[in-house]
Formats: structure tokens, C-alpha cells, sequence
């Protein structure tokens, strides 16, 4: 399908408007400073990604800052350096600064008018008028990342009719198309998705294109 065809747009928060990783390598810094040796930024956001995906089945528990707060316990841990339980709650506050993406603004204004759209979105709560004032966006924008089928069923929107604009390939696969915003990343071969694109103002310009031909 063309850009053109799909009416609704489920975009990641994390990864696609959200600096996830600019937040956490800077909020990981005084952990780091603790280890006595200079760390690698990749290796040290990949072994937070997996300390976090594994805590993730009990975030109906924890909800979303005590997964970050646990998160940071976990790898303190494995980087055999002492946190202090405010230290692991203070980083689990730290989602309110993590930077935006600079043409996350702009492109949300831009999509909005030719989409519905839905944020992909894990907050707690009391953090979520606070993100969406930051967005522009409304709360009701805001989706749950497991409840993004639901919500297209209740929204009695088909599958094809949907495409899903993800910072990672989904797991599991999700119904309908899927963009991979990958950001500067490189991935040998062919785009493993319906579509690839390195920015949100990689996705406007691609849909200028298909609006012009």
C-alpha cells in the first residue's frame, strides 16, 4: 500500500518520539561513575534493554517507574556497583526529561492532518498529562503498546487500514503494515518491514512524495 492508504498511524513513544537512550545513558551516569572504568554507551543500553524487557511481565505490578526503578537496581547489580534505593527511584523519575526527538513536533503537527493517530505509550498516570503537553498530543492519544490491536478493533478500524511506525521490529508481529524507523541504524540487506525509514522527517517527506505522484 501507499502512505497515502492508511488511515490511522500507531506510533512508538520510546524510540520514535522519545530519546529513550540519550535519557537513560544520561541519567546512568552517576551509576556509572561507580564501575571505575570508562563504559561503552551501546553495550551498557543493551544490557539495560534486556535487564528491562525481562522485568517487563510484571508491569501490571510495578507499572512503568517501578520497572525503571527495579531496572536500575538490576543493572547496578550486574555492573557490581552499590545504589541506594533513592538512587534507583530518582532514575525512575527521570522519563519527564528525556529529551524529545527534534522533529517529533513538527511531524506529529504534519501526520495529524492527514492520519489519526495513536501514541504507543507504557507511562504511568500522573506522568501523562506532562508528556502530552510536551507532545502537543491529547491523553486520549495515548495507548497502552499491548492494547494497540485492541484499540484498532475498538475503533473499528481495519488492519490494513492501520500502519504501525515502530523503533524496534514488534514481538510478537503485529496485524497490518509496519514502518521501522531505525534513526541511523544500519541493517544488512532489504528492509525487513512493509517500510524503513530514518526519521519522522524521513516518513513526511516519503508521504509528500506519494501526495505529489
Amino acid at each position: 500500500m501507499r502512505l497515502t492508504d492508511y488511515r490511522v498511524l500507531l506510533l512508538d513513544c520510546d524510540g520514535v518520539l522519545i530519546d529513550r537512550d540519550s535519557g537513560v545513558w544520561t541519567a546512568l551516569q552517576g551509576l556509572l561513575v561507580g564501575t571505575g572504568v570508562v563504559a561503552q554507551k551501546g553495550p551498557v543500553l543493551d544490557r539495560f534493554e534486556q535487564v528491562l524487557h525481562g522485568l517487563y511481565p510484571r508491569f501490571e505490578e510495578l507499572g512503568f517507574t517501578g520497572l525503571l526503578c527495579f531496572a536500575h537496581r538490576q543493572l547496578a547489580e550486574a555492573l557490581q556497583v552499590r545504589a541506594s534505593w533513592e538512587e534507583s527511584l530518582s532514575f525512575a523519575r527521570t522519563p519527564v526529561t528525556w529529551p524529545l526527538f527534534e522533529d517529533a513536533p513538527g511531524a506529529l503537527l504534519y501526520l495529524r492532518k492527514f492520519y489519526r493517530l495513536a501514541i504507543l505509550c507504557d507511562r504511568d498516570a500522573q506522568d501523562r498529562e506532562a508528556l502530552c503537553e510536551r507532545l502537543g498530543i491529547h491523553t486520549e492519544e495515548l495507548v497502552a503498546p499491548a492494547q494497540g490491536q485492541a484499540w484498532l478493533d475498538q475503533q473499528h478500524v481495519p488492519f490494513e487500514q492501520a500502519l504501525w511506525v515502530r523503533a524496534s521490529l514488534p514481538e510478537p508481529a503485529v496485524q497490518g503494515a509496519v514502518c521501522l524507523l531505525r534513526r541511523g541504524r544500519r541493517q544488512a540487506g532489504q528492509c525487513p518491514v512493509d517500510e524503513c525509514i530514518n526519521s519522522l522527517a524521513d516518513l513526511v517527506a516519503q508521504h509528500q512524495l506519494w501526495l505529489r505522484r
